[in-house]
């Protein structure tokens, strides 16, 4: 049961830490986009 359980622990934590890379790429690719459309309403 231990094995089984610490296992699942180490599963939860990886899935967790991909959710938490997916996001932060998102919001980082989301923030590079608002940058291009703010650069080119300037330059209009």
């Amino acid at each position: 049961m231990n094995k089984s359980s610490s296992r699942g622990l180490k599963l939860t934590t990886v899935i967790f830490a991909v959710l938490i890379m997916a996001v932060s790429a998102i919001l980082s690719t989301t923030s590079v986009a608002d940058d291009m459309d703010v650069e080119q309403s300037q330059s209009e």
